[in-house]
């Protein structure tokens, strides 16, 4: 998993090792001694199953599997149960648990007050769970611990935009653009506020100074802020340059098949879907599924609409509006079929066998 969002935030994990609250394990003697090789092989295979299950939005069952890796500790805290755990709490919040990854969080300030990080994200959870004060305490005292990241400023103001706390995240967004940038990521980061404030002019000039010393992510910003502007062709140049070093990220070429959807170009777009779905994970395969779907039956390929609302039924069953439109599918499709001959017919008897199987009929 490249990465995970909390509310406006996006981290890193494989370049975080968080210190986290073992919960449920602090009852155990810390002087139990170390894993056997056994339970250390068994604690990586639930925290890859759980990984896993992350990625495919159970987050349930990834907070079971979690909970099962630490049990294989035996009381002992190391990099891996730290990491192991940081992604419990993760998957606590995704399955709307607010209350038990808060939890997680208290114990993880107690572990360690002067991780910023650990205000931050415990922050950005109260505010999920509507506790707004104690939230902003969380805030301030992230910001007391790193207060020269401007990206820090853009996630809390963001956040707290979304949240309908204006004033509030204009007060953060003001504070990171007094901030002097020096290197790459700080062009980067300082571009991005600007995005956040609607200054495109000033985000273009920090963004491509970010670009220009090596922030290949900077045009990614880049392409979407053009293409929040109108500006296809600008926006198309950079996702298209920032696609050069990094041909398989799945959020570029979501944005290349959207632009190319908006022009009516429906055959590039569910080309760029396809290998968008090949290189992505988690919540984000489900909606660029979702928009394959759509873009074949605007291209008038209800064939491949059906089949590819067939795939998306069987992997997400809870979502009715999908259901009711691979039904419709089914209907268009052997509808059609039926007026083109026996050609055809024989193709819509080949069809209703396959989604009868699919439906388990």
């Amino acid at each position: 998993m490249d990465g995970t969002e909390y509310g406006g935030m996006t981290i890193d994990m494989k370049k975080r090792v968080m210190v986290c609250f073992l919960t449920g394990l602090l009852g155990m003697s810390l002087l139990l001694g170390g894993c056997t090789s056994k339970s250390e092989k068994k604690a990586l295979e639930y925290k890859e199953l759980g990984i896993k299950q992350m990625q495919e939005a159970k987050y349930d069952d990834a907070v079971s599997s979690f909970q099962k890796a630490l049990d294989q500790s035996l009381g002992r805290i190391r990099a891996q149960e730290l990491d192991v755990c940081y992604y419990k709490a993760l998957a606590q919040y995704k399955s709307g648990d607010t209350k038990a990854a808060i939890k997680t969080y208290d114990g993880l300030v107690d572990y360690d007050a002067k991780n910023w990080e650990v205000y931050y994200l415990r922050g950005s959870v109260l505010l999920a769970d509507g506790q707004l004060d104690a939230c902003l305490k969380d805030y301030e005292k992230a910001v007391s611990l790193h207060d020269s990241d401007a990206e820090l400023y853009g996630h809390i103001s963001e956040n707290l935009q979304n949240a309908g706390e204006t004033e509030k995240a204009q007060n953060y967004l003001e504070q990171g653009l007094k901030l002097k940038p020096s290197s790459a990521a700080d062009y980067e980061n300082l571009g991005k506020l600007y995005v956040i404030k609607g200054d495109s002019e000033n985000a273009v000039k920090m963004l491509t100074q970010a670009a220009d010393k090596g922030a290949d992510s900077a045009y990614l910003t880049l392409g979407k802020l053009y293409t929040s502007d109108g500006k296809t062709e600008d926006a198309k140049a950079a996702f298209q340059k920032y696609m050069e070093k990094h041909p398989k990220d799945a959020d570029a070429l979501e944005q290349l098949a959207s632009i190319a959807a908006d022009a009516g170009d429906y055959e590039d777009a569910a080309t760029y879907y396809k290998d968008a779905m090949d290189a992505a994970s988690g919540d984000q395969v489900k909606t660029l599924q979702k928009s394959l779907v759509a873009v074949y039956e605007k291209n008038g390929d209800f064939a491949s609409a059906l089949e590819e609302a067939k795939d998306y039924v069987a992997d997400y069953p809870e979502d009715e509006d999908m259901q009711k439109e691979y039904e419709f599918l089914q209907t268009r499709v052997l509808t059609g079929l039926e007026n083109t001959g026996d050609d055809a017919a024989q193709q819509a008897d080949t069809t209703t066998d396959t989604t009868t199987e699919g439906n388990g009929q």
